[in-house]
């Protein structure tokens, strides 16, 4: 597929030779599916669109949970990865009528938004460490990644910003997840970009498949000791700060405080609190039964007191999402 005759929709096989859309969020049709007033806009009407849902008889209630494709109380990888790529970049994939209709709906641009501005995030982070230890190799660590969108995304913004920057150096991108379906997608991604004339092509780049259950995180610390002289980040966009308890977090945070090096950093999103999050978000995700943590910064900050991780940056979207940083103190 061409875009203005020049931009390519890159296609990694997803299974039963079905081809997906590799998400690349510096594609134009990418950032045709942001628009920010819109989204604002949602945002500040959506508590008056749970109330009158809420009003309505019971079969149209079900009928608009059905729709919004919750699985187990959790908005599948997948799926996740379908809203990412928004209306423009599906295009052509073959859709049941839910996701048809899902992923037309302004509200889960957020995600979208999300993902663009922690991967700008992570270049910001990465790029002096880059350029001040061009000896070092680079090392990912995406809790409850999924295809790993924010580390591959990532990449390309660096990439961009500078080139050399990534040659010369072992690349390792690690998923760990308790569900591997959405990974392997990942994984062909990066087998895709590796060819010749793509992005990745004359880039040393490995992705690894983890299954990891974030309430064990033993294989974080010993992951970590065994890339101890890398460059490290780890990262959980959608993930573990925001459905994980305060006992899960803790636990991650330190085990990976342990191996990784001084200037390791820790990276993504979370929700805000019961008192500040966005009306309409939190009704929606409680009528939908979405089981997700009203963190919030305050009670992230509660968290880090019982480790050695100081809050570096924060950056707060519309009242529902918090994208951070975390270094060492």
């Amino acid at each position: 597929m061409n875009v203005n005759q020049n931009q390519r929709i890159l296609y990694a096989d997803f299974e039963d030779k079905v081809q997906l859309p590799i998400l690349d969020i510096t594609h134009p049709l990418f950032n045709a599916s942001i628009d920010e007033q819109a989204y604002h806009l949602n945002c500040l009407k959506s508590a008056r669109s749970i109330e009158s849902l809420k009003k309505m008889p019971g079969f149209i209630r079900n009928i608009f949970v059905k729709m919004s494709n919750v699985d187990n109380s959790y908005l599948s990888g997948m799926r996740t990865l379908l809203y990412k790529l928004g209306p423009y970049l599906s295009r052509g994939i073959k859709l049941g009528f839910r996701d048809k209709w899902a992923v037309k709906q302004t509200s889960f641009m957020g995600l979208r938004i999300r993902l663009r501005d922690l991967c700008r995030r992570q270049r910001k982070i990465l790029l002096p460490q880059l350029k001040q230890f061009p000896e070092r190799n680079l090392c990912f660590f995406n809790i409850a990644g999924g295809a790993a969108t924010d580390s591959i995304n990532t990449l390309i913004l660096i990439q961009e910003s500078d080139p050399d920057l990534l040659k010369g150096r072992k690349i390792e991108i690690n998923i760990l997840d308790i569900d591997a379906y959405c990974p392997h997608f990942a994984k062909r991604c990066i087998d895709v970009l590796k060819q010749p004339g793509e992005r990745f092509h004359s880039l040393d780049v490995t992705l690894n498949i983890i299954h990891y259950n974030w309430s064990n995180p033993e294989a974080l610390l010993k992951m970590s000791l065994e890339r101890s002289g890398w460059i490290q980040l780890c990262s959980s966009e959608g993930g573990l700060f925001e459905y994980g308890s305060d006992s899960d977090i803790l636990e991650n945070l330190n085990r990976f405080f342990t191996n990784s090096p001084a200037d390791a950093r820790v990276t993504g999103s979370f929700i805000f609190d019961r008192a500040h999050v966005n009306p309409g978000y939190l009704g929606f995700t409680e009528f939908i039964g979405v089981q997700i943590r009203y963190l919030g910064l305050d009670g992230l900050q509660r968290i880090l007191t019982q480790t050695s991780w100081v809050l570096e940056d924060f950056h707060e979207i519309d009242t529902i999402y918090i994208l951070f940083s975390l270094k060492k103190a």
